[in-house]
Parts: structure tokens; C-alpha cells; sequence
């Protein structure tokens, strides 16, 4: 049987007015009673109709969580680890969950306004215009790189930082000659990865050639490992790479096993992220570290600040990425 905000009334011996003060967190009830109310909502299991409230509020009671270019992004570990975070901080609320993956459904979604905030996975400007993201006026976070002009909250790793130390790394262990795998231009992930990538080479007196840069169509692995393949057997002199995500770092060994190389002995591979599953590989994948699921929390939390009124002063919350050394990398074969 449904149980509803009177059912709720009746047990605890109080109106429903007092009921609907405290599920809004409202003053006019005092401390003993609202336990009380409380105690029996949870006694009851109660779940407010969210529907109807959303008539009273003009709100929605939903989040899109919107998920760009397609479902391929859902095999790739890095944002479901994330998408974690968001569903531990979502769990406590009366919020529910949306998720798109293709333009269409978002631009429906968002300009519908059937959603009263939505947080946004590393979006591109040709996808979701910065303009046209302005102009609906919903409250929007960002997850991952996006243009520095935005004026949404972002929440994002230090990617430049984490690919200069992934290079260092390299350095240390005796690697002269580091190549990069990394993503489309278009993605703000991707020109930060870039441009860690060409300040330690740099700042180390290592060669910076175009030759040692695999860019690549899209994020996609799955489609890459051929072209992979072919970027290192063109440039054998290349010893260690490190890449823009773990996800290609899986790509890169992938693509070094059908060319008869062996990682780290022929190759050194070094990630960014360090998704869950990389100790369970072989060999296991030496990458940067970031706390994906405190990424998700802190972009819901800073959407749901928002939707209570609340001023976000901090705009670009950065996570620090730390190396950790496993058994993808090596010092480099003597040529």
C-alpha cells in the first residue's frame, strides 16, 4: 500500500502542514516533533510525490547528467567511476537521475527545461555552443576540461600537471625519447594533456618533435589500436608513451601486442586517471592518479549548492593527480 503525507500526519499526531515544513527543511515545527515526523517517515518508508510538489514548486525534482558523443563513452571506465560519485550524493536526495547521450535528447532535455540543473561530461563547443548553454538558463556544472570562458562551476583533474609528471616519470627511469597518445583537439582534456606534455619535454631538454604526437580522431580505443599501431612502428625509436586517459593507455598495449612488442620491456605505458580495474590488468597499468568518485560528488554538490540559491565563489575546482609506479613501465631497452 502507498503510504502519503497524511498516513504520515495521522501516525505522528500532527497536520500535514507540519509534515510538508519538515520534508522542506522549512522553520514552524519544533526540534522534538520534527524528529518525531522524521522518525515516522522513515519508520514508513515515505517518499514524497515529487510530481506534485514539482506543481507546488515549479520544479522538476530531476538532474540530467548529460554524457557526450554516444554510448561508447559508457565503456570507457572513467566515467562510470564517476557517474559513482554522482549516484552516492544523488542517493541522498529526492532527486532523480537523467542521463542523454546524443544531442538530440540533450538539447530536448535541457531546452524543455525538464530538468532543474544538469551536470555536463566534458562538453564540446560544436556539440552544446557555450551560447546556446547560456541562453536556457538552467544551473549547469561541468565535469572535466571545458573552455575557459565558461562561466559554469567546472570540476576537473590537473591534467597538465598529471601528464608532466607521467613524463617526468619516464625521464626518471631513463627514457629520452616519449611519445603521447591523446585525444581530438577539440577537447579542452585534450589540448591541457598537450601542452603538460610539450612543458616537460621542454623544461627536461627532450626533443618535442610532432613526430612523437598520435592524435586521435576521438576517444574512441576500440577504433584506434590499428592507427595506434601504426604511429609506433613508424617512430620505433620510441621508448615510452604516456596518454590522455587510461583508456588509450589499454589501447596503446593492445596495439603494442599485435606488433609483437612486449610492455614495459619493448615499450613503457603510462595512463591518466587510474580507473579501477588497471590492477587487474597485465601487465598492470602505471598511470596517474585522480579521485574520480570525489569528482562526482563534488560537481552534485556543487549543482545542488545552486539549486539552493547558495553563491559558488569557487568556479574551477581542480583535483591534484599523483604517479603510480606498476608494471607497465621499465627502464628502456638499450637500442
Amino acid at each position: 500500500m502507498t503510504v502519503n503525507i497524511k498516513d504520515v500526519a495521522r501516525i505522528a499526531g500532527v497536520s500535514t502542514a507540519s509534515v510538508s515544513r519538515v520534508l522542506s527543511d522549512k522553520p514552524g515545527v519544533g526540534a522534538a516533533t520534527a524528529d518525531r515526523i522524521r522518525k515516522v517517515i522513515e519508520d514508513m518508508d515515505y517518499r514524497p510525490n515529487l510530481g506534485a510538489r514539482g506543481l507546488v514548486k515549479r520544479k522538476t525534482g530531476n538532474i540530467a547528467v548529460v554524457v557526450p558523443r554516444g554510448s561508447f563513452i559508457l565503456n570507457n571506465p572513467f566515467f562510470s567511476t564517476i557517474l559513482e560519485g554522482i549516484a552516492k550524493v544523488i542517493d541522498q536526495t529526492d532527486y532523480n537521475m537523467l542521463m542523454s547521450f546524443t544531442s538530440s535528447q540533450q538539447k530536448r532535455l535541457l531546452e524543455t527545461q525538464s530538468v532543474d540543473g544538469a551536470i555536463l561530461f566534458s562538453p564540446r563547443n560544436e556539440e552544446l555552443s557555450l551560447e546556446w548553454l547560456k541562453s536556457i538558463g538552467l544551473p549547469i556544472v561541468v565535469i572535466g576540461s571545458y573552455l575557459e570562458e565558461s562561466p559554469f562551476p567546472c570540476v576537473r583533474p590537473d591534467d597538465e600537471d598529471g601528464i608532466k609528471q607521467a613524463v617526468n616519470a619516464l625521464y626518471q627511469l631513463g627514457h629520452q625519447n616519449i611519445g603521447i597518445i591523446n585525444g581530438p583537439m577539440s577537447s579542452m582534456h585534450s589540448v591541457r594533456c598537450l601542452n603538460g606534455y610539450k612543458s616537460a619535454m621542454l623544461e627536461l631538454g627532450l626533443n618535442y618533435s610532432d613526430k612523437n604526437i598520435y592524435e586521435m580522431e576521438e576517444f574512441d580505443v576500440l577504433k584506434a589500436t590499428k592507427g595506434i599501431a601504426e604511429f609506433l612502428n613508424d617512430y620505433r625509436k620510441i621508448t615510452g608513451v604516456v596518454c590522455s586517459s587510461d583508456f588509450l593507455a589499454m589501447g596503446v598495449i593492445k596495439a603494442a601486442t599485435t606488433m609483437g612488442l612486449t610492455v614495459p620491456r619493448d615499450l613503457s605505458v603510462v595512463g591518466a586517471d587510474d580507473v579501477p580495474i588497471l590492477d587487474f590488468m597485465t601487465p598492470s597499468l602505471s598511470t596517474v592518479h585522480v579521485d574520480l568518485v570525489g569528482i562526482g560528488k563534488r560537481a552534485l554538490a556543487i549543482l545542488l549548492d545552486i539549486l539552493q540559491g547558495k553563491q559558488i565563489r569557487k568556479k574551477d575546482v581542480v583535483f591534484k593527480m599523483e604517479y603510480i609506479n606498476r608494471s607497465s613501465t621499465t627502464t628502456p631497452k638499450k637500442q
